[in-house]
């Protein structure tokens, strides 16, 4: 059976990884907070849906 990139630690690496690579250098890369939020998501302690409720949540602060 396939592993898909979010079932497993290393999927959700290299998928992060992949995606500070494409913001690199430019406007998008994340602050403190928002890196904290992706370490949590790697280790599988979010969800990418928490993850983005909480993103959300901060923005309406």
């Amino acid at each position: 059976m396939k592993d898909y990139p979010l079932t497993t630690e290393h999927g959700r690496q290299r998928l992060v990884t992949a995606a500070l690579r494409m913001a690199q250098g430019g406007h998008l890369m994340p602050k403190a907070y928002e890196r904290m939020l992706l370490d949590q998501f790697v280790r599988g302690t979010l969800t990418l849906d928490e993850v983005i409720a909480c993103l959300e949540a901060q923005e309406h602060e």
